[in-house]
């Protein structure tokens, strides 16, 4: 889960990361498909890291896969690598994401601008 570079988190205690994935040609549908079907144990182990928010986006033309994930602050993501379930899905979804050593090819961006509505007052 390294090379990211976590921005402050739209709530509190929270921190955002995003990055790229880069598809496999003709994997887009499969990709959708796999994650509608995300696994209990996966979304769980997600969850217990300390995920708040995960979206994935595709740029169909480039087959670049935005990911956008907000998580708290004291998560556990480091310890993802180590779970049953994570190792069974990264190699679930080798065969259709670009990879790196193992692992899906992972590329960090960087936040270049944020509008945040303030907190509605009670």
């Amino acid at each position: 889960m390294s090379g990211n570079v976590p921005t402050p988190g739209p709530l509190p205690d929270s921190e955002s990361v995003t990055f790229c994935l880069q598809l496999r040609e003709g994997y887009a549908s499969e990709y959708h498909r796999r994650h509608e079907a995300l696994w209990p144990d996966m979304r769980q182990a997600l969850l217990d890291a300390g995920v708040l928010h995960y979206e994935i986006h595709l740029e169909p033309q480039s087959l670049l896969l935005l990911a956008i994930m907000v998580r708290r602050k004291d998560h556990t993501m480091d310890h993802l690598p180590q779970h049953p379930a994570w190792q069974r899905w990264q190699k679930y979804m080798a065969d259709i994401l670009i990879q790196d050593n193992g692992l899906p090819k992972r590329v960090p961006l960087q936040k270049m601008f944020v509008l945040q509505a303030k907190a509605l007052s009670r």
